[in-house]
């Protein structure tokens, strides 16, 4: 006859039935031959139940087949249940047997007494059965705990089984741009696994053990990686949108499509750390994220600034007259931006903004009259020359740039209309008279017979514009460690700041030899959110550029003194054919070829041009070497 123990009768130590091997006398039983029973449990198995006989072993009986493994001479039977299974070890001198029942295969457990003791039989999945004879005290609790572990066992199965198949539609869905749908199904399988975390704890909270739990816990970190992987694909998607609305100059959608992008990867985060994949890697793009927001933030009233100041550093009016129209165009975007929002979201004091944009449009209108005013004095120097047909198209000319004036002051100048039409006044009499000479008309008198004269003192900007450029608004696109900077600079190194500020960033990147302007487009790169590092010395490249996937290799002008040849701009362009990237810059802040446009929009070959380095430096602070001046006989900027 055998015997029955419940191991959590036992204070300290399990009993030696489990932790001894050998076999046994004639006054004494044996235990497993090979190794104790102990040692054949999982680490994350907890037992029970030990049940033992001495000559009857174990039956084992399928559709066809029955089968009883007895112990051999001085050893016996020793099962053990666990709350994970029902291990029967059956010892014998050329070595021991092993039958195992998972508890989630347990379809009935049925037991019996009788005078030669007890009977406990359990039915497995395809109808097979598993008979142990032993002892009869405690029987009873052994096949009740065996039925409710195994119902617990099937009932957490069919919820694991049901979320995983729901976890698989979920990344299908995800995989295919379908995060709604995506998130939805991970949602349902976390009630399943939480209705089997459920059944586990019940369980656990009656009889013990852990296994049950432990069979939940990778279901439920698959669930939160999941969801993980769901909402940064959409943060991802979103980041995308975000950059395709910025380039399209639509400022509020991207805002809008950033936004999500950053809910996606905070949703993300908010999850447990230890159940996401690259949990660091997450954190860095929301980082950029970050930083990619401050640059559209800024970048209406950045635009407008660096358009402002190109105006006011031009010498030529008709290069300042397209500067100032940028500007006006981008203050009013930074102006209207958000209009009426509770939070203002972009960079710029609205006050700010209107004053600076109204005196961008005093420039403006100023500018355009003194193209007119030249073009109409040289009409008359070509007139008294006798010239009347160069006279003629000089007058002309004025009369369109005095319409343009006019045009910009009845927008946003009005009073300057009435000092404009004046002078358009006198204009049109020198047309009248210079068509009627290049007509023939020998009647025409050689005199005006009105000198009309503007009032000059209607407006004092409508002379020649006098302007230090933006001063006053630069401060709401400046980076927070500029200032600082500036102050630094002061105080250690004056001279050096004055030779500095004396140049322009173009002539001082100009000044770059090789490597070091290689380093700055990095840097610039890096600001403008790519992540940029040094290419192998034999490709192509000086620098490899990576953002949201796309890899783009960086070619760049090294060279101080000579100008770029279309030869060089042709070979990038077979680079993008050939190399694997999915786009070729080349930076340069030397001159470009005339039939070249810097940074076409829509192409694998992008230009990265002097002009378009430096208001990146300047705008976001980045730091150029100290040695970075102009050199005797160096180059003029070329915008």
């Amino acid at each position: 006859m055998g015997e029955i123990i419940k191991i959590n009768n036992y204070d300290g130590g399990l009993p030696s039935l489990l932790t001894r091997t050998g076999s046994g006398g004639v006054f004494s039983e044996g235990y497993l031959r090979d190794r104790a029973a102990a040692a054949v449990l999982e680490a994350a198995e907890t037992p029970t139940f030990v049940l033992t006989n001495r000559k009857r072993g174990v039956t084992v009986e399928t559709g066809e087949t029955t089968e009883t493994v007895r112990p051999g001479r001085g050893y016996r039977t020793i099962a053990v249940v666990t709350d994970r299974r029902l291990v029967a070890l059956v010892g014998d001198e050329s070595g021991d047997r092993e039958v195992a029942v998972s508890l989630a295969d347990v379809d009935e457990v049925e037991w019996e007494t009788g005078l030669r003791g007890g009977s406990l039989t359990v039915v497995r999945d395809g109808h097979s059965t598993v008979a142990i004879q032993t002892g009869t005290d405690g029987l009873e609790a052994v096949a009740e705990y065996l039925d409710a572990a195994s119902r617990a066992w099937r009932r957490v199965e069919t919820e694991f089984d049901a979320a995983t198949e729901l976890l698989v539609t979920a990344t299908e869905h995800r995989e295919e741009g379908r995060y709604d749908e995506a998130a939805s199904a991970v949602e349902r399988a976390r009630e399943r696994a939480e209705t089997a975390r459920g059944v586990a704890f019940r369980f656990a909270a009656e009889y013990g053990g852990t296994a049950l739990q432990e069979r939940v816990d990778p279901l439920e970190t698959r669930c939160e990686r999941t969801l993980a992987a769901i909402h940064v694909g959409r943060a991802r998607v979103a980041t995308d949108a975000g950059e395709t609305r910025w380039r399209e100059s639509e400022y509020e959608a991207a805002h809008d499509a950033y936004e999500r992008a950053s809910e996606g990867y905070d949703a993300a985060l908010a999850l447990d750390h230890a159940a996401i994949d690259d949990v660091d890697g997450i954190r860095a793009e929301r980082d950029r994220l970050e930083r990619i927001v401050d640059h559209l933030e800024k970048s209406p009233l950045r635009k407008a600034v660096t358009a402002d100041k190109a105006a006011v550093a031009a010498d030529d009016p008709e290069d300042a007259i397209e500067h100032w129209r940028e500007a006006m165009a981008h203050y009013r975007t930074a102006l209207e931006i958000d209009w009426g929002a509770e939070n203002r979201r972009f960079a710029g004091d609205t006050a700010t903004i209107r004053d600076r944009l109204g005196a961008v449009a005093e420039n403006l209108t100023a500018t355009q009259r003194t193209v007119a005013v030249d073009a109409m004095r040289a009409g008359d120097w070509y007139s008294d020359a006798g010239q009347a047909e160069v006279a003629l198209a000089e007058f002309e000319a004025a009369a369109e740039a005095f319409e343009a004036a006019l045009a910009t002051a009845r927008d946003c100048y009005p009073d300057a209309v009435s000092h404009l039409e004046a002078e358009r006044d006198a204009l049109e009499q020198r047309l009248e008279r210079t068509q009627a000479l290049v007509n023939g008309d020998d009647a025409v008198s050689d005199r005006f017979e009105t000198a009309v004269e503007p009032d000059y003192a209607a407006s004092g900007t409508l002379g020649e514009p006098s302007d230090d450029g933006p001063t006053a608004i630069e401060d709401a696109i400046r980076p927070p460690s500029e200032a600082a900077e500036a102050s630094r600079s002061e105080s250690v190194d004056e001279v050096a700041m004055t030779v500095d500020e004396s140049a322009s960033t173009v002539d001082r990147l100009r000044a770059l030899d090789g490597d070091r302007l290689v380093a700055v487009v990095a840097d610039v790169l890096d600001e403008t959110a790519w992540e940029a590092a040094a290419d192998d010395p034999d490709s192509p490249f000086d620098l490899r550029a990576a953002r949201d996937g796309d890899r783009m290799g960086v070619v760049v002008h090294r060279s101080t003194t000579d100008d770029v040849t279309s030869e060089r701009v042709e070979r990038c362009q077979s680079l993008a054919e050939e190399t694997a990237m999915d786009l070729v810059l080349f930076a340069t802040v030397q001159r470009l070829p005339a039939d070249v446009t810097p940074l076409p929009a829509a192409d694998d070959v992008r230009l990265f041009d002097g002009a378009s380095i430096a208001a990146v430096v300047d705008a976001q602070g980045v730091s150029l070497p100290d040695d970075a001046r102009p050199t005797a006989g160096g180059r003029e900027q070329s915008l």
